[in-house]
């Protein structure tokens, strides 16, 4: 008997024997049925009924944080709305310098560059990301796919602190010179008028970095998306003498373009949220500019507001807070497409309603190409003009005659089909071998192209953090650290404050999420049923993991302000808008896990007479219980590396709390931050030899680092659980 049955066992005679002892329900349930916990007289069990009462309202509970969040964003955003004329114009003129008097007048800007970044950044990456993709998936040994996989995972979950730190120190200055070569040869277009700026913090470069950060993400979804790809059509394809690249364009793409573009619409809802990166390379202004090689011309909302909360009061909270309103309506709506594009996509085969269909359409397909492909020797079969769009297909029902009607190039034309007779030229042939080389290639060179800003990213951390990386480091804060002298212990500071916090938020945010996130799981696969409010939990779930997290910052801010008073900052109060983002990926894990859990389980342990409460929670989560962690270890990596939302609500200090209810709080992401503003100090003459200028920049790398070792743990730990513990079945 194999690993899964040996649990299954286990968990059977745990129920059974210890806890249940004799049949309790009133029929043993058929095939497909649920025992609802009815005892012999009649009454529910009060376990069911109180478990069941726990699982709908985690449900309920998600539609109720979405509309928390719309509600108390309003209420703090609400003053300046409902000011007079006067203290509004005053508010919005000193938050833009003068350049807006009005709320539209004030974000119209900020809208306008959120989108004009995003959707650079993802006209850049998308392009990009699916070349990786199928480079991993089709054209990789397996030995290197396997790397490949787990790098591209990793890189996905990179915080954006440490992007932001590698495109300021490092990409800003090198890539001056191809943004000065482009203005001078191509500054006729607008887009690329010049001067070029110096040093380039301009939108043509955070747009590089956010393709770069949204690039792991969109080849990470578009590789499930190949991976599960129908094979027998990519063989059929083959089978009748396609080349490699021609079976992928003909038998994968076509099924998995809705998900492609749901990939790049979940990303460009990233993008839109992006904070700390924007607000560390680029140089803001309030335009509507599209001139991408100029400084000073635009801004996003999420750094907008990030860059101006710290020391904004009374209205101009507001201000900003209503603008953050306007990222969340604009996220809301585009994550939303992406969520009916998805289920549009799962609900209904892109080609056809069954498998065998799908593998019909592409042998039809390519049966017509071949057509025009080839000259028959009677001549009634002829190849169009080059570059011609073909929209040719052959009819469903093949005449005992052999007689299709064959569309080339939008004209019909009668003619038998006889293989035997086609005679491709040598020239065709050669094309198309010619075509697959060079496509093999592309693919090849964008795959490259996509990993040299990676593995830069990763080896400059390593490089430049290392050497500062120490066990002061890790254990010593940064009281009584003045410039870049050394303290009396003979140290220059740490981030032992920054690693204690980062623990107790993140802890913080499991104990609000894991529990919350497992229910609603267990409501959308074991009681939902399919109906209207299951939809409505499953959209909302795949809304909120799009939620930008300076919004979630927000709602944090927002909440303990209305309900505790302004002035609170606190380390649960970051917990708070930590869990907001780490629900979604619970849900979602979860709700997989437990849907792989093999029906037959649940069956045996009704007819034992189990009620469904302890089936679930002895049986069900016990055997999914593997998956269960790796998601939330998956998402503790998510969240781990959050900056914009602490900034707000945890704070920062230089000595360590070990209170998650009381006082500011220093996490991780936020020391990097910190320290980055800091770039050097200043070491006088009586500072002596010890005194480093760039210990500040010293100090962001080494936390990086020690940032980028938790992600890949915890990475690494997930996939361990996931492959050691999951059941397998066997016998």
């Amino acid at each position: 008997m194999g690993a899964h049955g040996k649990a299954s066992e286990t968990a059977f005679e745990e129920a059974r024997d210890g806890r249940v002892q004799e049949p309790d329900v009133m029929r043993v349930p058929g095939l497909g049925d649920r025992s609802d916990g009815v005892a012999p007289n009649g009454q529910r069990h009060t376990g069911d009924v109180v478990f069941r009462f726990l699982v709908y309202a985690a449900g309920i509970a998600i539609l109720f944080v979405l509309g928390a969040v719309l509600l108390f964003l309003l209420a703090r955003a609400w003053p300046v709305f409902a000011a007079d004329d006067l203290q509004a114009s005053s508010t919005f003129q000193g938050l833009s310098g003068g350049k807006a008097s009005g709320f539209w007048q004030y974000v119209g800007p900020l809208l306008f560059g959120t989108v004009i970044v995003s959707a650079l950044a993802l006209a850049i990456a998308f392009f990009v990301a699916i070349g990786v993709a199928l480079f991993i998936v089709y054209y990789a040994p397996k030995w290197l796919a396997r790397v490949l996989n787990a790098m591209v995972d990793l890189l996905a979950a990179i915080p954006s602190v440490i992007y932001g730190l590698w495109g300021s120190t490092v990409l800003v200055p090198a890539s001056y010179g191809f943004w000065r070569w482009l203005a001078r040869y191509f500054g006729w277009i607008p887009l690329f008028a010049g001067p070029a700026a110096a040093p380039p913090r301009t939108v043509a470069t955070v747009s590089v970095v956010l393709a770069v950060m949204i690039m792991p993400i969109i080849a990470s979804m578009t590789r499930d998306l190949f991976t599960g790809a129908p094979q027998l059509t990519r063989e059929a394809a083959l089978a009748l003498g396609a080349t490699k690249w021609e079976a992928i364009r003909m038998a994968v793409l076509p099924v998995a373009r809705s998900g492609m573009v749901s990939a790049s619409m979940l990303a460009l809802g990233r993008a839109f949220g992006e904070t700390m990166a924007v607000m560390m390379i680029l140089s803001p202004g309030l335009t509507y500019s599209l001139r991408l090689l100029q400084a000073s011309h635009t801004q996003t909302i999420a750094a907008n507001i990030a860059s101006q909360f710290p020391e904004a009061s009374g209205l101009g909270v507001s201000a900003l807070i209503a603008t953050g309103l306007v990222l969340f309506l604009v996220t809301f709506v585009v994550n939303a497409i992406a969520r009916a594009i998805t289920t549009r996509a799962t609900g209904v085969r892109e080609s056809g309603d069954s498998l065998w269909q799908d593998i019909r359409h592409v042998v039809t397909r390519f049966v017509s190409k071949v057509a025009g492909w080839f000259k028959a020797d009677t001549g009634t079969i002829r190849a169009e003009a080059a570059g011609a769009h073909e929209t040719g297909q052959v009819a469903s029902d093949v005449t005992q005659e052999r007689k299709a009607d064959v569309h080339v190039a939008g004209v019909s034309v009668d003619t038998e089909l006889d293989f035997a007779r086609f005679r491709p030229t040598s020239e065709l042939l050669h094309w198309r071998k010619a075509k697959n080389g060079i496509m093999s290639t592309l693919i090849l060179c964008v795959f490259v192209f996509a990993m040299i800003p990676l593995v830069s990213l990763l080896w400059t951390t390593i490089q430049r953090g290392a050497g500062r990386l120490n066990l002061n480091f890790l254990t010593y804060n940064m009281s009584g650290v003045v410039g870049g002298r050394p303290t009396p212990s003979g140290g220059y500071g740490g981030a032992e404050h920054a690693i204690i916090g980062t623990l107790e938020v993140t802890f913080g945010a499991m104990a609000i999420s894991v529990p919350l996130g497992i229910l609603c799981a267990v409501y959308l696969t074991e009681y939902a049923h399919g109906g209207k409010l299951a939809h409505a939990v499953a959209m909302m779930v795949g809304v909120m993991s799009g939620v930008p997290s300076i919004v979630a910052g927000l709602f944090a801010y927002s909440l303990f302000t209305i309900v505790f008073g302004p002035g609170m900052l606190s380390g649960f109060e970051g917990s708070v808008a930590l869990s907001l983002l780490m629900v979604p990926t619970v849900v979602n894990s979860s709700v997989e896990m437990i849907r792989a859990v093999p029906v037959d389980l649940r069956e045996a342990a009704y007819a034992l007479g189990v009620t469904k409460q302890r089936t679930i929670t002895r049986i069900v989560l016990r055997t999914a219980l593997p998956g269960i962690i790796s998601g939330v270890l998956l998402a503790i990596a998510r969240v781990i590396g959050e900056t914009a939302p602490l900034l707000m609500t945890a704070g920062f200090i230089s000595t360590t709390n070990w209170n998650l209810f009381s006082g500011q709080m220093t996490t991780l992401p936020v020391y990097v931050y910190q320290e980055y503003q800091k770039l050097s100090v200043t070491c006088t003459v009586s500072a002596g030899p010890a005194c480093i200028a760039d210990i500040p920049t010293q100090r962001a790398w080494a936390a990086a680092l020690v940032l980028i070792v938790l992600v890949l743990l915890l990475n690494f730990a997930g996939r361990a659980v996931q492959k050691i513990f999951t059941p397998k079945v066997g016998r």
